[in-house]
């Protein structure tokens, strides 16, 4: 939830990603460092772009308030299930279904 914190932090992982100054032993060494550089800038990039949609439930949980939407995730699981499997009248098809 706290999306400053969050930034910050992935920002520096960005720096020593792509830092070629570093001391040899403060270097990555991993086989697929533009891949995963890539994640990280695409990470960033989501972050900042959804800051306004990200929670913070540490202070969700402060104040009593609802955490998850299991109930919800639950709910709508189940009605896909039922006109996947063609158990009511009204039947989606694959494509409607991810719509």
């Amino acid at each position: 939830g706290n999306v400053e914190s969050a930034l910050e932090r992935l920002d520096e992982c960005y720096v020593v990603l792509i830092d070629d100054d570093l001391d040899v032993n403060e270097k990555l060494h991993y086989k697929n460092k533009k891949k995963l550089v890539k994640h990280v800038e695409e990470l960033m990039t989501y972050v900042e772009n959804n800051r306004h949609l990200i929670p913070n439930y540490g202070e969700r949980w402060r104040y009593n308030e609802t955490i998850a939407s299991s109930f919800v995730e639950s709910t709508v699981n189940e009605v896909i299930t039922k006109r996947m499997v063609k158990k009511q009248q009204m039947q989606w098809s694959s494509i409607g279904a991810s719509m």
